[in-house]
């Protein structure tokens, strides 16, 4: 991954929707998508892209899911204060999680090619989201959220740069943790993947832009492919994890990602 051009098996008809419906089943999961895409495409022969352009879009495609979502509850905060007030706690945690992630970026998109890494990343969030069993949460809702709460989430979104830590999984442990309320942890957590999203995107868009024009429309197509199966798939990730943490059955989810993990590592350690 990160080569500088966009191999033919991730153009194909088949793998750039298998992967958006891996993207968008793992974003809001937490599973850690970055790191199930970069097993992913370790196991597809040749895969190459742009930096990590294709991956942001898919990202993109999650990040859609968020808006439609959340599209009445959207409509409603931009004609009302309390909106204004959620746009600025957003704003906040969104430059603390760039604060914190932007200085790891070359070192976490290398450990996109090391699955060591991730297996180990991926215990990691296993361990996160198990210890979630024990947060019971508070009462701060949307309208009692406070800047230090949000500052603390955005923070430790800033760590989910890394392939193997779930964003949502530990951006909702630190929402907990911080007295939000359950079902508001979830979705504070999905609408602060949205600006971040949309910032990385950016950054590698431009950062790759003559890679992409070297590439070709069929890695456009690709990925516009990828974006909508992932927000479709999304969607209904979205729908899960909420059900979850109001039935306090979010925790389960580490019985996937330990032994996921270990696994990884283990095979990948024996391969040395």
């Amino acid at each position: 991954m990160g080569a500088s051009s966009a191999g033919a098996h991730v153009l194909s008809f088949w793998y750039s929707p298998l992967l958006g419906l891996l993207q968008g089943l793992t974003e809001f999961l937490p599973v850690s998508s970055s790191g199930h895409l970069a097993l992913a495409q370790m196991l597809i022969r040749g895969f190459e892209q742009p930096g990590v352009v294709y991956d942001a879009m898919l990202h993109v495609g999650t990040a859609l899911a968020v808006v439609w979502y959340e599209r009445r509850e959207i409509v409603r905060w931009l004609t009302h204060p309390e909106g204004r007030r959620l746009l600025g706690l957003l704003a906040v945690g969104t430059m603390a999680t760039g604060v914190l992630a932007f200085p790891l970026r070359g070192v976490a998109e290398s450990a996109f090619e090391r699955a060591a890494w991730v297996g180990g990343f991926l215990i990691l969030t296993g361990c996160v989201v198990a210890g979630t069993r024990a947060l019971a949460g508070g009462s701060s809702d949307q309208a009692t959220t406070t800047w230090k709460q949000a500052l603390v989430v955005g923070l430790i979104q800033g760590v989910a740069v890394f392939p193997g830590i779930s964003r949502s999984g530990v951006t909702i442990a630190a929402g907990l943790m911080a007295g939000l309320d359950r079902a508001w942890a979830a979705r504070f957590s999905f609408l602060m993947s949205v600006p971040t999203i949309l910032a990385v995107t950016v950054l590698e868009v431009f950062g790759e832009r003559h890679q992409i024009t070297g590439a070709g429309p069929s890695f456009v197509i690709a990925c516009a492919v990828g974006a909508l199966v992932a927000a479709t798939a999304g969607y209904v990730a979205l729908g899960i994890v909420v059900r979850t943490l109001q039935s306090h059955s979010f925790h389960r989810f580490a019985w996937y990602c330990l032994p996921v993990g270990l696994l990884v590592l283990g095979l990948s350690l024996r391969g040395q």
